[in-house]
């Protein structure tokens, strides 16, 4: 527990440095276009996705909104822990569990909660696409929130992968990791989404860790 508490606070301690950036420098959104490029193969599952399946070798279509947004990277904070239900107690050993498992929550609830901060008090404004992702596997179409809010479900058509949806991305300082929110909609009741956390390893950036979202 000494050792988790010691990586939020040294990792807090990195992102302190982030207010120094400029969010909309040449250099923060070419990397921020890198990123998402290094990883939107890993966000979408495209080789089990791919398999599950069966697509076929042709480039299949992938929309994206063309809006990196700020509002999506959601935090929810826990609100407490049981103990006991119907009317009996737990075991002080459930009790226990459940008690450490919701102080854990409630730190990751925070670590989050600063990390995003940027995202959610304005200092990162939204940005467009403007055509710079770009993937051997997929055929990517741009598509505005007006398109999106105009479709009844998410159904796929043959050779459609998907919709994806991110945000803009906090970097630390040295650009060597960084923290944003995706959610990627593969068909009607087929969705993912997540906070996560990468790190540039050997050029390229990879998704190292995820913290709050769920699957559909």
């Amino acid at each position: 527990m000494k050792m988790t508490r010691f990586l939020i606070i040294a990792v807090l301690i990195i992102f302190s440095f982030s207010s120094c950036q400029n969010y909309e420098s040449e250099k923060y959104i070419k990397m921020e276009n890198e990123a998402i490029n290094d990883i939107i193969l890993e966000i979408t599952k495209f080789e089990e996705m791919k398999e599950l399946n069966k697509f076929r070798n042709e480039k299949l279509k992938l929309y994206v909104l063309s809006t990196l947004d700020t509002i999506t990277a959601y935090t929810i904070k826990p609100t407490g822990y049981d103990i006991g239900a119907n009317g009996i107690d737990y075991s002080k050993e459930r009790i226990e569990r459940n008690k450490n498992k919701f102080e854990k929550d409630l730190r990751q609830y925070e670590f989050e909660k600063k990390i995003f901060i940027d995202l959610k008090n304005g200092k990162i404004k939204t940005r467009e696409l403007n055509n710079s992702i770009k993937n051997e596997k997929f055929n990517i179409e741009l598509i505005t929130r007006e398109k999106i809010d105009g479709l009844e479900n998410f159904d796929t058509k043959k050779n459609e992968f998907g919709y994806l949806f991110i945000s803009r991305i906090v970097f630390n300082r040295n650009f060597t990791r960084g923290y944003l929110h995706f959610n990627f909609i593969c068909g009607d009741g087929c969705a993912w989404d997540s906070n996560i956390e990468i790190k540039r390893v050997n050029g390229k950036w990879k998704i190292t860790e995820y913290f709050s979202g769920g699957i559909a």
